[in-house]
């Protein structure tokens, strides 16, 4: 019960981040990526100095390579905040990100053991995808919409490589690489933000900083999760915040169209079937 709570807190804080992001921090999605690295990596400073945390240089360098990868699939989200909307752009992510990272620790780590579970899963994750298309009523493409729903896609690839790195690195806990992953967070975001520098350095951009202390306490959480409750749970646990967000972006927000709440809903209530069915299994 106790891993399973520690698992639930990155839900809570990342279903919080978006809302937080669009409503109070505001700015660009490069203003918010960069804004959130510089302040995931004064946090995970601070826990590194205050709890003695470290790490060998090859584990250092698969979570700098983690977060680095991260950075890509959040500058997406961003990304798709701006154009296509918090309760539109979370539950395609969260299918996107379920699918490739259960995918990828069941059959390359084995955490699926036998057929009838391998079976088993991909039941729940197609139940999972039925409840995430049910959330929403505005998945089919608008004109000039296309270009934002393929940059989602690609950029969710950076998820996957988050989540699975860590799994490499030899280190009693992966909270131990939390510094070097942050750092590679804030390089990727550098690179991304050189892009466009005059938009970057403007006062949005440190207002996001309290953006990146929400994540941390998520990411921090996280890594202590993949620990105690393997890649694929940890994952299916964390990514329960498209719940938090889709309901506070579709009410708070003004995002849901003309009835879709009871639709969206129902259909997280699918959702939390199958991802509650796959961490039991």
């Amino acid at each position: 019960m106790w891993a399973i709570t520690i698992g639930l807190i990155p839900a809570l804080c990342w279903g919080v981040l978006p809302i937080w992001i669009r409503k109070f921090a505001g700015g660009t999605f490069r203003q918010q990526l960069i804004g959130t690295t510089v302040g995931i990596t004064i946090v995970a400073a601070g826990l590194t100095w205050g709890l003695h945390l470290h790490c060998q240089w090859s584990a250092a360098l698969l979570f700098f390579a983690s977060g680095f990868c991260w950075s890509f699939g959040q500058g997406g989200q961003y990304y798709g905040y701006e154009k296509l909307g918090v309760s539109t752009t979370m539950p395609l992510s969260t299918a996107m990100q379920i699918v490739g990272n259960s995918i990828i620790g069941g059959l390359l780590f084995h955490e699926w053991s036998g057929l009838p579970d391998i079976l088993l899963s991909l039941v729940m994750l197609l139940i999972i995808l039925f409840g995430v298309a049910l959330t929403n009523q505005r998945l089919h493409l608008q004109a000039g919409q296309a270009r934002y729903y393929l940059i989602l896609a690609v950029s969710t690839i950076g998820y996957w490589g988050y989540s699975a790195l860590p799994h490499y690195a030899q280190v009693g806990s992966n909270l131990n690489g939390f510094l070097p992953q942050a750092l590679g967070m804030l390089s990727a975001a550098l690179l991304i933000g050189a892009t466009k520098t005059r938009e970057v350095w403007r006062p949005a951009t440190g207002k996001n900083v309290s953006s990146g202390i929400i994540f941390s306490a998520a990411a921090a959480t996280y890594l202590v999760s993949l620990s105690l409750n393997g890649m694929v749970n940890a994952f299916i646990l964390s990514q329960l915040n498209v719940i938090v967000s889709t309901l506070i972006g579709g009410f708070v927000l003004n995002e849901f169209i003309h009835g879709q709440a009871r639709r969206s809903v129902f259909g997280l209530v699918i959702l939390l079937t199958g991802a509650t069915g796959l961490v039991m299994l």
